[in-house]
């Protein structure tokens, strides 16, 4: 962030930026005394929609490679797959078999998958599990 900051006290003729919505606070702070216009792009949601007439190998590469390059931790990750039934089924199958491939039946132990970015990021998405397991129990 403090790399970003000191790059905002330039001028610029546009700022295209994606990152947190406080990341987006303050790239719009820094652009409004120069009127630059900007373009940001806060954590968006990235779905995905997969047909019945989908190759599902092919969409299983390309929307698991999109999600576990950098573990997600990217804003264009794919977050949701919107599909029927029997696309479901079938995406399923063929994707745990596609990151067993990738990654082998313990993750942990992968070389090949990323983690988790820094502490404070780890910390925020424990929090969210332990949030979602709340919900869980409460609907139950």
């Amino acid at each position: 962030m403090e790399g970003t900051k000191k790059l905002l006290t330039h001028k610029f003729d546009y700022i295209f930026a994606t990152g947190s919505v406080g990341m987006g606070k303050s790239v719009m702070a820094a652009a409004a005394p120069h009127l630059t216009p900007l373009t940001l792009e806060l954590g968006g949601k990235s779905p995905v929609y997969i047909d019945d007439s989908s190759d599902f190998e092919l969409a299983a590469k390309r929307v698991m490679w999109g999600k576990c390059m950098n573990l997600g931790q990217t804003c264009v990750a794919p977050d949701y797959v919107l599909c029927s039934k029997k696309v479901e089924q079938e995406f399923l199958k063929v994707t745990s078999r596609i990151l067993s491939e990738w990654y082998g039946t313990n993750w942990k132990e992968s070389p090949d998958l990323t983690r988790i970015i820094n502490e404070r990021n780890f910390l925020r998405l424990q929090k969210i599990i332990e949030e979602t397991k709340g919900q869980r129990k409460g609907a139950a």
